[in-house]
């Protein structure tokens, strides 16, 4: 277990190790939750990561239509 400290302004720092297993760099989002022994943090997944998560999902009944086909007034 690696420890961290709060500083004055409330920052903590992040360890290299932990960083670099999780991809975390400048700008990456972190949630925060709430656990009955503490709390956790997250890396919050990227617009890429979702998409990757959604691909070769089946679509069924969708009412999704080609922007050609769309009729404008």
């Amino acid at each position: 277990m690696t420890t961290i400290t709060v500083s004055s302004k409330y920052q903590i720092v992040i360890p290299k190790e932990v960083r670099k297993k999780l991809g975390i760099k400048p700008g990456t989002r972190l949630c925060v939750e709430e656990s009955a022994h503490g709390f956790q943090l997250a890396k919050e997944p990227t617009l890429d990561e979702i998409r990757g998560l959604l691909k070769g999902m089946v679509v069924v009944d969708s009412e999704i239509r080609d922007e050609s086909e769309r009729e404008l007034p």
